[in-house]
């Protein structure tokens, strides 16, 4: 991967410090993946709810020490789900087109049947594109506020009611 990674940046032109390291940069990045458990408390009430459910994300190949925590955290969430694309076993990832023509195929949907979420901008425009329902995804509440009016379904946790207060009058003792 890393000498994949130099040589595409000699070809355009970009130059690398002798210390840059791609799989350290994603082993960074994964070992700060957590599991977002207001999103997935959303996905399984739809879920229960009769919606079809999927996890569609861009994951590599990845021979490094930190392989255990991705395969962790995917083990951890496919079972809550109907569908895991991951763009390593499939061979195209986001944002090329065709990963979303893969993504309705295999939810054997159409595109105004689907609501796609990715906290990547770029990510969306595709999937837009041809027709599909997208939410920018980098602020849990921001995007849960969005899927609960496009799907009417209330997803947000709603604040638990404050306890009654206590009257003077209700007291037997001082």
């Amino acid at each position: 991967m890393e000498g994949d990674y130099r040589k595409y940046s000699e070809e355009s032109g970009i130059c690398l410090p002798k210390n840059f390291s791609v799989s350290q940069i994603f082993g960074k990045a994964l070992s700060a993946k957590e599991i977002n458990r207001p999103m997935l408390q959303a996905a399984l009430t739809l879920r229960k709810k009769g919606f079809t459910t999927g996890i569609f994300t861009n994951n590599y190949l990845d021979d490094s020490t930190q392989r255990g925590h991705l395969a962790q955290l995917m083990g951890e969430l496919r079972p809550h789900f109907d569908f895991l694309i991951e763009s390593c076993r499939i061979g195209m990832a986001k944002p090329d087109p065709q990963i979303y023509r893969f993504m309705l195929d295999t939810l054997k949907a159409s595109p105004n049947e689907v609501v796609f979420l990715d906290d990547v901008g770029a990510n969306l425009k595709p999937a837009r594109d041809l027709g599909v329902v997208t939410i920018l995804a980098r602020n849990t509440n921001t995007a849960l506020q969005e899927l609960e009016k496009v799907t009417g379904m209330q997803l947000l946790e709603a604040a638990a009611p404050l306890p009654t207060p206590c009257k003077p009058s209700d007291m037997s003792h001082g």
